[in-house]
């Protein structure tokens, strides 16, 4: 990249951060609107958080904005501490769904009859729902036991800083507008915040890539296990970082073995942004539950990393070839994708 490339992406920088910080205060201010269409929709108790984050992970195909939300909320007392921490969790299960869209998509315009693509974003789906469904409930154990309860990152200058930066502007929208389009408002800064920020980072699908890199170097599962931590740390986000695996693997580059360790390191420096945003929500608990989460993530990866890789790579490969094994089969698992969440919010 030029460095004229460089100073053109590092302007879109600062204008991101400044909308993800904002977004962050107009959600905390809107979120009491929210608390009725959770009622309305009878959603409560950690069943219900994980199905809801879910399922909006798939609609806005992302998590890191759901997590996001579910931190405000939580600063706002409209969820619960472990009503947050399901929400975040199931943004994390919803995220990898943008990686099997732009899979599918990228079959159909090649007109492939092998879903290689989409073998991609189901691999990235049962690789996080192994890891994630156990993680979740030994977080909860860890959370009801006070795990990390003396971890505070938010600071009271920092608090003091956004307050004056962005306190006219928040106090402005609450003056005018009802709660629920401050709430929306805050979304739409949050949304725009990403994407800007996304146009700041570098594009890691050119050759010299991390990626391409490692598929000439090296298939170790450790070593693509630290490219997909040291990639999803650069891009923030987890649905960049995985959905640079369909055009990758499609030119060849990464191999199949090498998916899953990657998957499994993308799927914790995913947490980097979900930190940051705990910090700053201000709610004692708000960095706190994310470590745990990304703690208990830790410690069920780093055993498929380094002592079972290949019968792990194995399990997830036959789960993906027998969902991609026609259009049939990708709609069918599609439609469980959606289902599951669902009935978890049922159940709350």
């Amino acid at each position: 990249m030029t460095a004229a490339g460089a100073a053109r992406r590092a302007a879109w920088l600062l204008p991101g951060l400044v909308l993800f910080v904002l977004a962050l205060e107009l959600l905390k201010k809107g979120a009491a609107a929210v608390g009725p269409l959770l009622r309305g929709l009878e959603i409560a108790g950690l069943p219900g958080a994980l199905g809801f984050g879910w399922v909006m992970a798939c609609v806005v195909l992302s998590g890191s904005p759901v997590a996001a939300i579910a931190l405000a909320l939580l600063a706002a007392h409209t969820v619960t501490t472990e009503e947050a921490f399901g929400m975040i969790g199931g943004s994390r299960l919803g995220a990898s769904f943008v990686v099997l869209v732009v899979g599918i998509l990228d079959d159909m315009r090649h007109r492939r009859t092998e879903k290689r693509s989409a073998y991609i974003g189901v691999a990235a789906l049962v690789t996080t729902a192994v890891v994630y469904v156990p993680a979740l409930l030994i977080g909860l154990f860890a959370l009801r036991a006070g795990a990390f309860a003396g971890l505070r990152l938010e600071g009271r200058e920092l608090g003091s800083l956004v307050a004056g930066v962005y306190g006219p502007t928040v106090a402005l929208a609450v003056r005018h507008l009802p709660e629920a389009l401050v709430f929306l408002a805050g979304i739409a800064c949050l949304l725009a915040g990403f994407r800007l920020i996304d146009r700041a980072l570098p594009d890691l699908q050119g050759r010299e890539s991390p990626m391409s890199q490692a598929g000439r170097v090296a298939y170790q599962p450790w070593f693509m296990f630290a490219v997909g931590l040291g990639v999803t740390a650069l891009t923030l986000s987890v649905s960049v970082s995985l959905s640079l695996l369909v055009p990758l693997a499609a030119r060849g580059y990464v191999r199949r073995e090498n998916v899953v360790p990657y998957i499994l390191g993308a799927n914790i420096t995913t947490f980097i942004d979900t930190l940051f945003a705990g910090a700053l929500v201000g709610h004692p608990d708000g960095v706190r539950i994310v470590a745990v989460l990304m703690a208990t993530v830790t410690a069920l990866s780093l055993p498929l990393v380094f002592f079972f890789p290949y019968s792990f790579e194995r399990l997830v490969d036959h789960a993906a070839r027998a969902a991609t094994g026609s259009a049939r089969a990708v709609m069918v698992f599609v439609a469980g994708l959606f289902l599951a969440p669902l009935l978890l919010m049922a159940l709350s």
